[in-house]
């Protein structure tokens, strides 16, 4: 009902014609939107000269906000990272407070995982351009045509990047294993969450 047309307009013509102003409330309440929406829908239809009828509007809002205002929605805004919704007032709507700051908890997780990750793929390219390295002084090392120093220069820098190389496996698996257990703790979070609704 309440859609974007064009990318700009709440309500088209039609629709602001049509309008039943507490129907319309209702549904913006249900789909998270504040009150304020209101003052969107009078600019979308102006041109029609249908104007808000702000009491239904908001007696309708007032009816869908409990549809909205949900542990779970409080839950699931939180977990993506979205605001806290102003409407779900914390006096009126306490499951949803509570709903959100348990998402909050599996967001942080989330974005823990998500710096580890980074970790993970900077010490990966570190290892990549290492083995290309590795490769050159080892081709170096079993060159007859250099030099006794150049090749022994090659020897000890191969045994140092060699030595970095194997550091930086071992960093990357204790990564990966720490990103698993993360993981799986935003999983049992989850899943435990939505066991108790």
């Amino acid at each position: 009902m309440a859609y974007a047309l064009s990318g700009c307009a709440t309500m088209s013509p039609e629709e602001c014609l049509q309008a039943n102003w507490e129907e319309v409330g209702y549904n913006d309440a249900v789909e998270g939107y504040p009150v304020s929406r209101s003052s969107e829908h009078r600019e979308a239809c102006a041109s029609t000269g249908v104007t808000v009828d702000f009491a239904l509007y908001r007696n309708g809002h007032t009816l869908g906000l409990p549809y909205y205002c949900t542990r779970e929605t409080g839950f699931e805004t939180a977990d993506h990272g979205g605001d806290f919704a102003t409407q779900c007032r914390r006096e009126i709507f306490p499951e949803y407070v509570l709903g959100y700051s348990e998402g909050l908890d599996v967001f942080a997780l989330k974005t823990e995982m998500r710096e580890i990750e980074i970790q993970i793929d900077e010490k990966s390219d570190q290892a990549e351009a290492l083995l290309i390295q590795i490769g050159q002084l080892r081709t170096a090392r079993d060159n007859p045509e250099l030099s006794k120093d150049a090749r022994k220069e090659a020897r000890y820098q191969l045994s140092q990047l060699e030595s970095l190389y194997s550091t930086l496996n071992q960093d990357i698996e204790w990564l990966n294993r720490a990103r698993d257990d993360v993981f799986e703790e935003i999983d049992a979070i989850t899943a435990a969450f939505y066991r108790s609704l």
